[in-house]
């Protein structure tokens, strides 16, 4: 008898497990922000220097890059091996000051002309036009990003999922109202991360969805035992916004 062991170093997306994610969190997002005051929705957020209003914002304009793609590019052939889902949170100039500063200010710019309902109206509407533009191409289709990355449609996505479901729980977290992170979102994520399945780190940890999205993020404390529990030997973790600044999340 042989015996092998196999540790999973990463996940290969199947395109409609991250459309379900995507939906079920698009969801639960809009159910809870509608039933916030909008004066909270001036409280700050750790995003700095963005409040929750220009966070939102923020999500909105993250989502809408996939229809900006989609009508920019003719579908790519060829070209050399896609960047995965992981590889788009490269530490490079995507992430340099003036990038970032200029990514903060679209967003305060964008908050500043709509009120906190017309924000969330236009999450729904684009968070409905991304899912049927994408209902509507190839799962393999591949597409080159704004920063020059090739990528299949259904990697990029779950990118679209991160900014959903991490910014979510900072956008619950900066209200001071109970996460609305879904399961669905909160294992990809978790996958993404650190290369395991939500539930192991669950029952390790006894975390919820949100503290384990923190924790696999940058946003909590951890302990050396929850580092090493989080960062298994070979798994490849995103940039998330930088070691430096661990208070953001990827790259819209």
């Amino acid at each position: 008898m042989v015996a092998e062991r196999f540790r999973v170093v990463e996940r290969i997306w199947r395109a409609d497990e991250v459309a379900a994610a995507y939906a079920a969190e698009v969801r639960a997002a809009l159910d809870a922000l509608r039933a916030v005051p909008p004066v909270l929705f001036a409280r700050p957020t750790r995003c700095a220097p963005w409040t929750v209003r220009e966070l939102l914002a923020h999500i909105v304009i993250a989502l809408s890059r996939t229809v900006e793609m989609l009508d920019g590019h003719a579908p790519v052939t060829g070209g050399g091996e896609p960047v995965e889902a992981i590889g788009y949170y490269a530490p490079d100039a995507r992430f340099r000051p003036d990038v970032d500063g200029a990514r903060v200010l679209h967003a305060q710019r964008w908050a500043a002309a709509r009120s906190v309902g017309e924000a969330i109206d236009e999450l729904a509407r684009q968070a409905a036009t991304v899912a049927a533009r994408v209902a509507a191409e190839p799962a393999d289709r591949l597409v080159v990003t704004r920063h020059g990355d090739l990528m299949t449609l259904t990697d990029f996505q779950v990118t679209r999922v991160v900014e959903l479901a991490v910014h979510g729980v900072d956008l619950a977290d900066g209200l001071g109202v109970a996460s609305w992170l879904t399961t669905a979102a909160a294992d990809l994520v978790v996958a993404l991360a650190a290369g395991t399945t939500l539930l192991p780190l669950r029952t390790a940890r006894e975390w919820d969805r949100a503290h384990l999205v923190r924790a696999v993020t940058g946003r909590a404390e951890l302990s050396d035992a929850d580092r090493t529990a989080l960062r298994p030997g070979g798994v490849r973790s995103p940039f998330f916004g930088g070691t430096h600044r661990p208070t953001a999340v990827g790259e819209e």
